[in-house]
């Protein structure tokens, strides 16, 4: 029996973007996927099966896998845009290559999930999967073509900043990322100046986020936070109804930000939220019926159970 586990990412800064190669910083947060494979010959149907099977078979040269069944168990929301399509990409392409007896290689584990998440998404960044193969506090770049820099931070978030941070599950988005990802593309040719402007500003702030980062520097981490809402809300992927709440947030002296694709209405998923007193936030959360959570950032990423 081979079991892995993965974790579940959250954008810090940089998601949309980090699409048209600008750098994303992006951490790991301990919910968590794991992927079970046994040898088996009982007959199972699963979509996943489909997209990674041929992905290694590739990669392997090989034309048939062993039968074997799959399960999967998960912590992480799905919709949520924490990750849980590369979560599962990850532990799903890592437990079935240990499956065939592969030396582990998170730099191979990490280039096929990424042609999983090719197939989920259509142009993905490549973030989501680099964050939660390697684990930890990421700075990630695209570049041309495949070329990417991923840089596993040599620093996490320290404690004083990150015991203030909180979730809030605003619901599955109606549009999948793939569909958000085509949308903006298309506004992307049509708004090329602005969209560029807003990306370039977005860069600069990741940039500057760092810095906070790094300092512990909590007044700065609030601006930054809200600068990069603000650019999010610009591209047109930040509902009114969840803006609404970050301004509830904001006006409360806190900061708050999409984590992912987001939605052009209604639920957007996954909001990271930022005070200096959590319990502001949880209020706030409460009062409008939604879920929320606060997670340790900087964990484990891929791994054998």
């Amino acid at each position: 029996m081979i079991k892995v586990s993965a974790p579940a990412k959250v954008h810090l800064l940089g998601e949309w973007s980090v699409v048209w190669g600008k750098p994303a910083l992006l951490t790991t947060v301990d919910l968590r996927i794991s992927v079970t494979v046994i040898a088996s010959r009982a007959k199972q149907s699963h979509d996943l099966r489909k997209i990674i099977e041929p992905i290694i078979k590739k990669e392997l040269k090989i034309k048939k896998i062993p039968p074997y069944s799959l399960k999967i168990e998960s912590d992480i929301p799905t919709g949520a845009h924490l990750g849980s399509s590369a979560a599962v990409s990850v532990a799903s392409v890592a437990a079935l290559l240990s499956f065939l007896k592969i030396k582990w290689d998170l730099d191979l584990i990490n280039r096929l999930a990424y042609e999983a998440e090719k197939v989920f998404h259509g142009n993905p960044s490549g973030a989501d999967n680099s964050t939660i193969v390697y684990g930890g506090l990421m700075w990630y770049r695209k570049e041309t073509g495949d070329l990417k820099i991923i840089q596993k931070l040599p620093f996490s978030v320290p404690y004083k900043l990150s015991k203030n941070f909180i979730l809030i599950n605003t619901g599955t988005p109606k549009k999948t990322t793939k569909q958000m990802i085509e949308r903006v593309s298309i506004k992307y040719k049509v708004l090329s100046i602005k969209y560029k402007k807003l990306f370039d500003h977005q860069e600069q702030l990741v940039k500057e986020l760092l810095t906070a980062i790094k300092d512990g520097n909590e007044k700065e981490l609030i601006r930054i936070i809200r600068a990069g809402e603000r650019n999010l809300e610009s591209i047109g992927v930040c509902s009114l109804a969840v803006a609404k709440i970050i301004r509830k947030i904001e006006a409360a002296g806190g900061a708050a930000k999409i984590c992912g694709a987001g939605a052009t209405d209604g639920p957007t998923g996954v909001l990271l939220c930022y005070h200096q007193d959590r319990r502001v936030i949880e209020k706030i959360a409460s009062e409008n019926k939604l879920n929320y959570f606060s997670a340790k950032l900087g964990v484990e990423g891929v791994k054998q159970e």
